[in-house]
């Protein structure tokens, strides 16, 4: 059974376009002798990726910064984490200043239009907890290749060493290419007291860690913006956005399953954040749990908006950021409804 935590935010979009800091990450490509391919454009000051190749054509990324007292500091990934090396996909990983940083490198063209999704799993007795992070913003690079370097701050190091296997997946959460792999190849973050500094998400996993609880599905993710569906020791969920004001964490969470049918098929959350709105819904109903794909919300105004379901441990959810992903308001939703891969209503409940 797989818990997947869906990452919607984080995504770092390969650009052609100049960045600030030139001198610095000139010096750093010329010293580690690399070759820049194409940079990549980030949310934060200061700080820059690059898709770069060294003297033997091996590919990788570079992620440079400035430190807290000025001072550049860079670090270098060419090494694939893969256990299996192939010629169709490569996957290079950092622990960096914005937590696990990925470059899902594909070389086969039908892969490269299949995969939408990267996703890391960590195996145990019990459960899979998988991360899964959009492919959607990537960027085609010479020799045919398909390059997307992408950002997961709510994984740290610790998290990072436990990782066992990866898997691209599709637009139906179908795995679509899968490969072992060898967390050594996990590069370590580079030294930096802007690095110590960056404590925001550290607080979040030790709050979530001290109540005991587990996430199921994350839907926002960036600097200092956290929202995911947890599940508790007694098996309910909450649903909760963390953010960091003036270096202190805040909490705004709700555990009231907002079902007007009161039954324990379905599970409504409904957030009301420091800026957003969110909707999250589980789904415990066994005709869900196998055939369920997509949550559409409907409002009075007979405008739809559908995301996909993904598979948890013993349920199906989805994390929906209103204000971001559709004009819709929590008090303009008519309906939410569960259907499967043919568009068929499996369950649905009336709010207005």
């Amino acid at each position: 059974m797989k818990k997947l935590i869906p990452v919607f935010m984080g995504i770092l979009l390969l650009v052609g376009l100049a960045a600030c800091g030139k001198e610095g990450i000139d010096k750093a490509l010329s010293d580690k002798s690399l070759t820049m391919i194409q940079k990549v454009k980030t949310d934060l000051k200061d700080y820059q990726l690059a898709y770069v190749k060294d003297d033997d054509d091996r590919t990788g990324f570079l992620e440079y910064y400035k430190d807290s007292n000025k001072q550049d500091i860079s670090n270098i990934q060419l090494d694939s984490a893969l256990k299996k090396q192939d010629s169709k996909v490569k996957i290079n990983l950092m622990n960096g200043l914005d937590g696990l940083i990925a470059m899902v490198e594909i070389s086969d063209t039908k892969l490269a239009k299949e995969a939408t999704e990267l996703v890391l799993l960590d195996s145990n007795k019990e459960v899979d907890e998988a991360i899964g992070v959009s492919l959607t913003n990537r960027s085609e690079v010479k020799d045919g290749k398909t390059v997307a370097i992408v950002a997961i701050p709510s994984v740290d190091a610790k998290t990072a060493s436990g990782l066992k296997r990866i898997e691209l997946r599709n637009d139906s959460n179908e795995s679509v290419y899968q490969n072992d792999l060898d967390s050594s190849k996990i590069k370590a973050q580079a030294p930096s007291e802007r690095a110590k500094k960056n404590a925001f998400f550290p607080k979040v996993n030790k709050y979530i860690a001290d109540k005991g609880w587990k996430v199921i599905s994350s839907a926002t993710q960036k600097k200092q913006i956290y929202t995911a569906i947890l599940r508790d020791k007694d098996g309910s969920y909450h649903l909760a956005e963390f953010t960091y004001p003036n270096n202190k964490l805040v909490v705004k969470e709700t555990s009231k399953n907002n079902n007007p049918q009161s039954d324990d098929d379905l599970s409504l959350l409904q957030l009301q954040g420091n800026k957003n709105q969110y909707v999250g819904v589980v789904a415990e109903l066994e005709t869900i749990l196998s055939k369920g794909t997509t949550v559409a919300l409907k409002a009075t105004d007979d405008k739809e908006y559908t995301q996909p379901l993904h598979t948890g441990y013993n349920d199906k959810n989805a994390l929906i950021q209103l204000t971001k992903k559709t004009e819709m308001t929590m008090d303009t939703i008519s309906t939410v409804t569960i259907k499967d891969n043919n568009g068929d209503e499996l369950y649905t409940m009336e709010l207005k």
